[in-house]
C-alpha cells in the first residue's frame, strides 16, 4: 500500500509538473502590405507591391481579399478573394485555374504575415498574369476586429 502511495503521489508531481503545448491562437483579422523595394520614376511605380484585407469568420476559416502587382513597365497584377481553411496560424489558397498553385499564408509572425506561392510554372500560374509571384512578406499595417473591420 505505502508503495501504491508514493507512486500515485510520483506520478500526480510528474503530471501535474508537465506543460502542455497548446498551440494560441493567432486571430489574423487586419490588413497587410508587401514589405518590398519599389522606385517611382516619371510617375510610373517599379517593383512588386501588393495589399491583403482579413476577415475572421471563426476560429478555423478566414476571407482573404488578396492583390499582387509586379510595377512598371507591365503592371501585370493577380487577385483573388477567397475564404479559406485556418489552422494554426496557417491558411492555403487553391485556384481551378492552375491545379498545381498553392498560395500559403503564415500569419505566425507578430509583425506580418509570409506569402509563399508555388506552381508547375511561374511564369504562367494561378491564374495571375505573366510572371506574377505572390511570395514575400506583407507587414501589418492595420490590427482588425473580424467583427467590425471593413464590413
Amino acid at each position: 500500500m505505502n508503495r501504491l502511495c508514493i507512486f500515485f503521489i510520483f506520478l500526480s508531481t510528474f503530471v501535474n509538473g508537465q506543460t502542455i503545448n497548446r498551440a494560441t491562437f493567432i486571430n489574423p483579422a487586419g490588413y497587410y502590405s508587401l514589405d518590398s523595394k519599389t522606385t517611382v520614376e516619371n510617375g510610373e511605380t517599379y517593383g512588386y507591391f501588393g495589399k491583403i484585407k482579413v476577415k475572421l469568420i471563426d476560429s478555423n476559416r478566414i476571407f482573404v481579399d488578396f492583390y499582387v502587382c509586379k510595377g512598371a513597365p507591365s503592371y501585370n497584377s493577380g487577385s483573388f478573394e477567397d475564404t479559406l481553411f485556418y489552422k494554426n496560424g496557417i491558411a492555403a489558397h487553391t485556384t481551378t485555374d492552375d491545379a498545381s498553385c498553392i498560395i500559403t499564408f503564415n500569419f505566425n509572425s507578430p509583425s506580418g504575415v509570409e506569402v509563399e506561392q508555388k506552381a508547375k510554372d511561374l511564369n504562367d500560374a494561378c491564374g495571375f498574369g505573366h510572371a506574377v509571384i505572390a511570395t514575400g512578406f506583407y507587414k501589418k499595417i492595420e490590427g482588425g476586429d473580424s467583427k467590425t473591420k471593413g464590413q
